[in-house]
């Protein structure tokens, strides 16, 4: 899912320098804005599937909780009455039971820091868009070959930091791995090590000049 979002942040960027040529910036920027819009929601029924099945992990957890005091129980009494086989039995289930209970509660908890991360990351995308609609005017006005280089830079400074977003969410895909392999997962008390800089510098600026050129080459206008 995430993948296919940072694939859909590069054919906007695409997309968007092909319909330069053809002066047609204004309605192409409304167009990929959408498709932003559209991908952002997409992401945010992820983040909603996640909240469903936290509340599942959670609830089956307290069930089987529930299951292994029912067993213990039933081992005592066992006991009491000196039925050993009985209670050595209801003792099995009991583990099972708890065993259960355990990696339920470990995917809640993967789950829950999943979920939190992705919250974090769609409120920035959508601080993102917001700011493409904004520069919708500025483009307006610098629309068609007379304003292509600052066109051209305006969009790569957006289209650059939704890429490097995109990136940092395929970075962080292992994470949500985790919490669908709940038999392998093993985590420990401590916190993690991991950090995130939303603030790492942006690529080097591109090269206008030649960009332009390639522009005029291409219309004919060399």
């Amino acid at each position: 899912m995430f993948e296919d979002l940072r694939s859909a942040f590069r054919e906007a960027y695409v997309n968007f320098n092909k319909e330069l040529n053809r002066e047609h910036v204004p309605e192409t920027v409304n167009r990929l804005i959408g498709g932003m819009v559209d991908e952002i929601a997409d992401v945010k029924a992820e983040v909603a599937h996640l909240e469903t099945q936290i509340a599942k992990a959670v609830a089956g957890a307290e069930n089987e909780k529930g299951q292994a005091a029912t067993c213990r129980r039933r081992e005592q009494m066992a006991r009491e009455i000196g039925d050993s086989e009985t209670a050595d039995v209801a003792a099995q289930f009991a583990e099972k039971h708890e065993e259960h209970q355990q990696l339920l509660e470990q995917k809640a908890k993967a789950l829950k820091a999943e979920f939190d991360f992705r919250g974090e990351e769609v409120e920035e995308m959508m601080a993102k868009v917001k700011e493409a609609q904004a520069k919708r005017d500025s483009l307006s006005a610098t629309a068609g070959r007379s304003g292509a280089r600052e066109t051209i830079s305006a969009a790569d400074d957006l289209f650059s930091e939704l890429d490097r977003m995109a990136g940092k969410i395929e970075d962080e895909q292992a994470e949500g791995d985790a919490a669908e392999a709940f038999s392998n997962l093993d985590l420990g008390p401590e916190k993690s090590d991991y950090t995130i800089d939303l603030n790492e510098p942006p690529p080097p600026e591109p090269d206008y000049d030649t960009r332009l050129a390639e522009l005029k080459r291409r219309m004919g206008e060399d």
